[in-house]
């Protein structure tokens, strides 16, 4: 009883191997390239950020 309960768990783990070393299917198409016209909002959102990081990192650094 011991030995069919082994041999099952065998099976079980090599089909588990067998499942997750088959080949995966090939990737989505890549996104559509960002368009131009979008490039700028994003570097100018970036900037924002930026300025209010270090505003807020000299608020709370010690004076020099």
């Amino acid at each position: 009883m011991i030995a069919i309960a082994y041999l099952l768990s065998v099976a079980v783990s090599i089909g588990v191997l067998a499942v997750a070393l088959r080949r995966r299917p090939a990737p989505a198409a890549p996104p559509p390239p960002v368009l131009p016209a979008e490039a700028p909002a994003i570097e100018a959102d970036m900037r924002v950020l930026l300025t209010a990081a270090v505003q807020l990192a000299s608020r709370f650094a010690p004076a020099a």
